[in-house]
């Protein structure tokens, strides 16, 4: 009986840590840094090839352009809805031909911050969650 009830204990306390260790919503899918292996290119440019574009799909060029602008633009403190904005930093993911949805936007931005400027991860998912983005 004791040892029945130190193994429902242990089973118990595994999953509420594991509930309490990862992140909400639909980017926690998105964890570059789970594989650390590769450059920061190549893991930034591997997550981000699996993601939703509208038309055409962006050259690695094009995507590598928005990581140090983002990362840039949080280092001045400025709110994710802010850096995506048109009318703020302007850095939502778009090219002449291809774009994304704000839902995938918030997940390369999520991507791009992990790899690029991890000390602001925390602070991008804190934004999406304040603002409904999806989390």
């Amino acid at each position: 009986m004791r040892r029945t009830t130190m193994l429902l204990a242990v089973v118990l306390l595994a999953s509420l840590t594991a509930c309490g260790s990862r992140d909400t919503g639909r980017y926690a899918a998105v964890n570059p840094i789970a594989t650390p292996t590769g450059s920061k290119k190549d893991r930034y440019l591997k997550s981000a090839a699996s993601l939703a574009y509208t038309h055409k799909h962006p050259t690695d060029a094009e995507l590598l352009t928005f990581p140090p602008k983002w990362c840039h633009e949080l280092d001045l403190e400025h709110s994710v809805e802010y850096v995506l904005d048109p009318d703020g930093g302007g850095l939502h993911p778009m090219g002449q031909d291809w774009g994304m949805l704000l839902k995938d936007a918030h997940e390369l931005l999520i991507v791009g911050v992990t790899v690029y400027c991890p000390e602001y991860r925390g602070q991008v998912l804190k934004d999406l969650r304040s603002t409904g983005g999806g989390l």
